[in-house]
């Protein structure tokens, strides 16, 4: 089977589609069992982001 051929039978397994979002609900998790230490490095890096 040629490379082409190959390509072109498995493109038949591709299917579009399209979604509509309602909503978005983000969240920030901080790492689990941390000190508090490492609690206010990690805010102090994500208030770097914003």
């Amino acid at each position: 089977m040629t490379y082409l051929l190959k390509i072109m039978l498995q493109s038949r397994g591709i299917v579009a589609f399209e979604i509509n979002i309602t909503a978005i609900e983000a969240t920030k998790k901080l790492s689990q069992n941390r000190d508090t230490k490492n609690y206010q490095n990690i805010i102090l890096e994500l208030e770097k982001t914003e």
